[in-house]
């Protein structure tokens, strides 16, 4: 009699745990499915190769984020608070984070479009507030790509390190958001002109 196929929910579960517990390096298919107790052909008949599973993790895990947007008292420290929101989620699971590619960014856009609704709100042009938006979003997944790989180099005192990585993250957000006011209000100043 045939073993009946365990759930692919089961074989989510257990590469996210290894993934948190144990990094990139640990999710391999030979220790996913001896943890398991399956043969890897199982696994591979239920959760694809190596790569379609980490990719079905990053979009498992985004699918399953449910980002609070919240309003500031300003337009910037709305936006402050996006990015920080995002970058918290990224950092809740950074094994995986550091495995994102620039595919897996679609699974966020409705709490992007929550800050582009919030940036045209506050009178920044359509084309200014999507390429605001676009770079926020690249910012915070990149930054915290790399803060989650620097973690693990052994030159670097973490702890140092993180301040820095965190003061450097709030100041850069800082200035996009410094300079697309600036670029509104040249925009504004131009179209007044014509």
């Amino acid at each position: 009699m045939a073993k009946p196929l365990i759930p692919v929910e089961a074989i989510y579960e257990r590469a996210l745990d290894l993934l948190d517990a144990e990094g990139s390096a640990a999710l391999t298919t030979r220790r996913l499915a001896g943890d398991l107790r399956i043969s890897t052909r199982t696994l591979y008949q239920q959760a694809g190769s190596r790569e379609e599973l980490i990719r079905a993790l990053v979009a498992r895990h985004f699918s399953a984020l449910r980002l609070e947007f919240h309003e500031g008292d300003d337009w910037e420290s709305t936006a402050l608070l996006w990015c920080l929101g995002l970058r918290d989620a990224l950092y809740a699971h950074p094994h995986l984070t550091g495995l994102m590619t620039v595919d897996d960014r679609v699974s966020i856009m409705e709490y992007v479009d929550q800050l582009v609704e919030a940036t045209l709100r506050e009178g920044i042009p359509k084309e200014i507030a999507i390429e605001c938006c676009r770079t926020l979003v690249n910012l915070t997944i990149n930054h915290s790509v790399m803060a989650v790989r620097g973690l693990h180099e052994p030159k670097l005192s973490r702890e140092v390190e993180a301040d820095r990585i965190e003061d450097n993250f709030v100041m850069t957000v800082g200035w996009i958001l410094t300079g697309v006011r600036a670029d509104a209000a040249r925009t504004a100043k131009r179209k007044a002109r014509k």
